[in-house]
């Protein structure tokens, strides 16, 4: 993918020194910080070095080595599935938090990039992908460099968590023929009956500021299962798991699975109900997509309709994942 396809880019602002997290609104220009929540354990801290390897160990014959890690992450159940990945009742499947998770995931992933460099004490360092499992949630697959212990990955990975502080948006509002229209003289979009401004998004922020009672719009973690290796350079395993990082770096989310021929009606539906989803939840700040919620995108222009974000987290080929599919780090964590 593109670097201009990606839908936020760089590394999260510090936390200021605060007990909890900073939730950001795009390009960090507001910050709110927030206790950590409850129902995640405490996470590990070391002042991070100037550095970006990790232990190198010695041998009894004095032979050194300095290995390093495969990594699967992956999303939490929406419900229970079939084999071909389709769910057992899609009346009860949780597609909007499925789709949430996808829109959001790169925010997850820099946080658990973030917390991991606090814990282990350096720069770490990865090659990344993303991959689609047989029931659609994305899940990342890296190579990290340096053998970083499982307790403490497994502690990491479970006290990561991202918080979306957006405005609500679960009950739309505008759709099909009944939708918000420009103003020029207003300077933004007002409602198709009555002419009346909608908010715009610093407004709607600020609405949500002032609640003191306010939730997160969304909160999205990594499940706690998770598959771990160990890896030593030059030997056949590294090779095999390269070869399986670089198979990904074409395929796309909805690419037909090899023995899903008898299934395919049923994964077809099931991405149908996927895109569907998507179409109408907001993917950024400045996603057309507000307007179906009755509030004005960042930086709103005429011409905008909801359920007609151009983005490609909206596609069907892409299904919430509309940057990139590659992860290399470089001075920050690459947001998927």
């Amino acid at each position: 993918m593109d670097e201009d396809d990606d839908q936020a880019a760089g590394e999260p602002d510090e936390d200021d020194g605060q007990e909890g997290e900073p939730d950001e609104e795009e390009n960090g220009r507001r910050v709110r910080s927030t206790p950590r929540r409850d129902d995640v354990p405490d996470l590990p801290r070391l002042p991070v070095e100037k550095r970006t390897v990790g232990r190198v160990f010695e041998g009894s014959d004095g032979k050194r080595w300095r290995p390093s890690m495969f990594v699967t992450f992956t999303m939490d159940s929406y419900g229970p599935v079939r084999p071909d990945g389709a769910p057992v009742n899609p009346a009860t499947y949780d597609y909007r938090r499925a789709a949430l998770d996808a829109l959001h995931l790169s925010k997850l992933w820099d946080r658990l990039i973030q917390n991991l460099r606090r814990a282990v004490g350096y720069e770490v360092q990865y090659f990344a992908v993303l991959e689609p499992q047989r029931r659609l949630a994305p899940h990342i697959h890296a190579a990290i460099r340096g053998a970083i212990p499982r307790r403490l990955l497994r502690q990491v990975i479970a006290a990561t968590y991202a918080s979306v502080w957006w405005p609500p948006h679960e009950q739309i509002v505008y759709a099909d023929d009944h939708i918000p229209v420009w103003d020029s003289g207003a300077g933004g979009y007002v409602d198709p009956d009555n002419a009346m401004s909608l908010p715009t998004w610093d407004q709607a922020l600020d609405e949500l500021d002032a609640d003191e009672d306010a939730h997160p719009a969304h909160v999205v973690r990594f499940s706690r299962q998770s598959d771990m290796q160990g890896l030593i350079g030059g030997t056949a395993q590294a090779d095999r798991r390269i070869g399986y990082l670089t198979k990904y770096l074409t395929k796309a989310i909805t690419d037909p699975l090899d023995d899903e021929d008898e299934a395919s009606a049923a994964r077809e539906t099931h991405i149908d109900r996927m895109h569907a989803e998507l179409r109408w939840l907001p993917c950024s700040p400045r996603c057309a997509n507000w307007l179906a919620y009755g509030i004005q995108p960042k930086d709103a222009t005429d011409g905008m309709a909801p359920g007609e974000c151009p983005l490609k987290a909206h596609d069907r080929e892409h299904l919430g994942c509309g940057g990139r599919r590659v992860l290399v780090s470089r001075n920050g964590p690459a947001r998927p």
